[in-house]
């Protein structure tokens, strides 16, 4: 199977499942929950839509509610319909999101013999104070002990990790991160905490009990967690709360949001770059003053930034070097040269 993005289909089975109500959920705001008998239907037209669908790994995924708790009988309909479509070869495995609190041996059995191959468990926090904020109902142990149950089983763990959640601080969140990091996920989500409409967070906001991040702290939480998960080998799979359909009363949400976390890594290893080479950024150099920036041609956009307010901001020129990896860069001032990468920023993002 060529190494190329695979094709997720996303069923979604909104709310389903979770007898909780968090105070930043309004699930009713995404895809009303497809039911089990029109799947097969649903995954085709998808695959159909998609470039060259029978070069790519086939994942059908089950998001939104928490798919584990569904009520049994429909969560059986579900699993069916899904190990049909693996044992038809319509797709090639299946997974799903869920809560800490309702995952068990028994249920990832039946996961596994359906043919799923990662479950994502909504972890969210770490600090107990903030998902008892939050509305949770499970505490940091339930995620502890459904990550070591999946890990053990051979499935994929992923994590989803939502910064700026009521109660959080600085501390809190580094704490978060770091236990994470110990569950080793094979993948993981970034959803810095915005203000739905109609939600509990939504009032509390009216009544200045919760203050969501601002766009720029949002954007540097989440690059540390990016950095450090992904240096503890998780595959980043998003950053940013997903829009389409969320009605957003307040908050980090930017329609570029994961573009912002990467352009905000460039900006931070170039100005860092520069310090270590004793050079003075300033945006009002003359061309022949600059710093020549070179980078992997896939991450040059990140490079110049949003709306080219790296370059413009820093004052850089800038070229390409296919010889460069992702996400470093290499910079050359005079006789002098710095090579930077994430790792290098990690300390001075907050």
């Amino acid at each position: 199977m060529p190494k190329t993005e695979p094709v997720v289909i996303p069923v979604y089975v909104s709310n389903l499942g979770c007898p909780y109500r968090c105070v930043f959920c309004d699930q009713t705001q995404y895809s009303k929950p497809i039911p089990p008998e029109d799947i097969k239907d649903y995954a085709i037209s998808f695959i159909n839509g998609c470039r060259e669908p029978q070069e790519r790994l086939r994942i059908l995924a089950f998001y939104g509610g928490s798919f584990t708790g569904i009520e049994e009988r429909l969560f059986n309909s579900y699993l069916d319909a899904g190990e049909r479509l693996v044992k038809e070869g319509v797709v090639h495995g299946l997974k799903a999101s869920t809560r800490p609190d309702m995952v068990n041996e028994e249920i990832i059995l039946k996961l596994k013999d359906a043919g799923f191959f990662e479950l994502e468990i909504g972890a969210q926090s770490m600090d107990d104070r903030v998902l008892s904020a939050s509305k949770r109902g499970h505490k940091a142990e339930d995620t502890r002990k459904a990550a070591g149950l999946i890990k053990t089983s051979g499935l994929k763990l992923g994590i989803q990790i939502m910064p700026g959640l009521p109660g959080e601080d600085k501390e809190s969140f580094i704490r978060t991160v770091n236990a994470l990091c110990e569950m080793k996920p094979d993948t993981a989500r970034i959803y810095p905490t915005v203000v739905v409409k109609g939600t509990r967070l939504e009032s509390m906001y009216e009544e200045g009990i919760f203050h969501p991040l601002a766009l720029e702290d949002a954007v540097r939480m989440t690059l540390y967690a990016y950095i450090r998960l992904k240096a503890a080998g998780a595959r980043i799979l998003r950053t940013g709360v997903p829009l389409e359909g969320l009605n957003v009363a307040a908050g980090p949400a930017h329609p570029s949001f994961g573009f912002l976390v990467k352009s905000y890594a460039y900006k931070l290893m170039v100005q860092k770059a520069l310090e270590r080479l004793n050079k003075t950024i300033s945006s009002g150099a003359e061309a022949e003053d600059r710093a020549m920036v070179y980078a992997n041609p896939h991450d040059l956009q990140e490079l110049i930034g949003y709306k080219r307010e790296n370059m413009t901001g820093i004052g850089f020129g800038y070229a390409v070097d296919d010889s460069l990896a992702r996400g470093q860069i290499f910079i050359r001032s005079g006789k002098e040269s710095a090579c930077f990468s994430f790792d290098d920023i990690l300390n001075h993002i907050i």
